[in-house]
């Protein structure tokens, strides 16, 4: 019987790993550790959170990436590599104690108040507590247009470590964000003729030391402000571009801004695309940077019996509801990272909220325990 079952082992998991072990909590870090930085982006781009702001969290506020850098000999610069980001991580968990499970979840069910969840290798665990705190991949978004397309033509940005196999095809990245700049970049790399296509007028760039500064703090109060302060933030995350990508972009590769795909048609082995301004563009392959859609019930481990029993917020069901501590209305079932972004608000889609959520959190279930303990003596006295 383990206090706590942390599933998901990227930044949120690893540092609310690292806070469980140094409350002594019996606890269990499930999931492959950093995959999703390590296996599912191109290592040869960039973490967009000035290195300065991407430290995890531990109970003491001791293990920074300065403290790393400096235990490493590595340069710290900005924007940082990924590798480097990675690397980070692990040296962390390995400072902090934390002990991963390198296993996925397949199941969470409940019986009788405690959480059974079982293995992609068939081990069974039995909790008092659990925290989701998995990422984005089980949300990735492609618009019904594109999915009609065969899985040959068309793909989502995730998943991709490099574009080397476009190398010589022309290919079409549908998007204004972050992820459509780093594929189009990486595809010219790559000797691809590649074109971004995309609803806005022209390019968003945005990113500062003091728009991270203001996100970082509004995850701080976001829980306690009037309704209508938090519903100017709510909502997905809007699509802009870091500024360093810049010049990885402008000047090099050709961009068609205002513009709709209306039409997406296979035509043998390429794909033809109609705009809304009535040109077509044939091209090899279609990449979908449309980012992610948050749904509490696109994940895929979390049984129905335990997703019906919680709340969501009210007008959007596809986030829980969840209290100042970051649980559930199912006593016991904790949510971290983006599926907690509705309650607490937009710092908490990014690593900035590492600190803040694994503070609360542990918090709550060591508060939990020691009243169980407390409890326990008192029925044994």
């Amino acid at each position: 019987m383990y206090d706590v079952v942390i599933i998901g082992a990227g930044p949120y998991g690893i540092s609310l790993a690292a806070h469980a072990a140094a409350h002594k909590l019996n606890y269990k870090l499930l999931g492959y550790p950093m995959d999703f930085w390590k296996n599912q982006m191109p290592q040869n781009m960039f973490i967009r959170t000035p290195h300065d702001f991407c430290s995890f969290a531990d109970a003491h506020d001791e293990l920074s990436i300065e403290r790393y850098a400096e235990a490493t000999g590595t340069e710290l610069v900005t924007p940082l590599p990924r590798p480097i980001f990675v690397d980070y991580a692990m040296w962390f968990a390995r400072e902090a104690g934390v002990e991963f499970t390198p296993e996925l979840v397949t199941s969470v069910t409940l019986r009788n108040d405690i959480y059974l969840i079982e293995t992609e290798t068939g081990e069974r665990l039995s909790s008092r507590n659990v925290i989701i705190a998995t990422g984005v991949e089980h949300y990735k978004y492609v618009p019904d247009l594109l999915r009609r397309l065969p899985d040959r033509l068309v793909s989502h940005t995730l998943g991709y470590t490099d574009f080397g196999q476009y190398a010589g095809q022309r290919v079409a990245v549908i998007g204004s964000g972050q992820s459509a700049w780093e594929a189009a970049a990486l595809l010219h790399n790559e000797g691809s003729s590649v074109e971004l296509l995309y609803r806005r007028a022209s390019a968003h760039y945005a990113g500062s030391r003091e728009a991270e500064i203001e996100i970082r703090e509004m995850g701080e109060v976001f829980y306690q402000l009037p309704l209508a302060q938090k519903q100017e933030e709510w909502g997905q995350s809007p699509g802009s571009v870091a500024h360093f990508l810049r010049p990885y972009v402008e000047g090099k590769i050709p961009e068609t801004g205002g513009v709709q795909v209306v039409r997406a048609q296979a035509s043998e082995d390429t794909v033809i695309l109609t705009l809304s301004d009535g040109t077509t563009r044939e091209v090899d392959h279609v990449i979908s940077a449309s980012g992610f859609r948050i749904n509490l019930d696109r994940v895929p481990f979390l049984g129905e019996d335990v997703r019906s029993w919680i709340e969501r917020e009210e007008g959007y069901p596809s986030f829980p509801r969840l209290n100042a501590a970051f649980e559930s209305s199912q006593r016991g079932l904790y949510f971290a990272g983006p599926l907690s972004s509705h309650s607490h608000g937009p710092t908490f889609r990014f690593i900035l909220g590492l600190k803040k959520t694994s503070r609360s959190i542990m918090a709550s279930l060591t508060a939990a325990e020691a009243n169980k303990l407390e409890q326990d003596n008192a029925c044994t006295g």
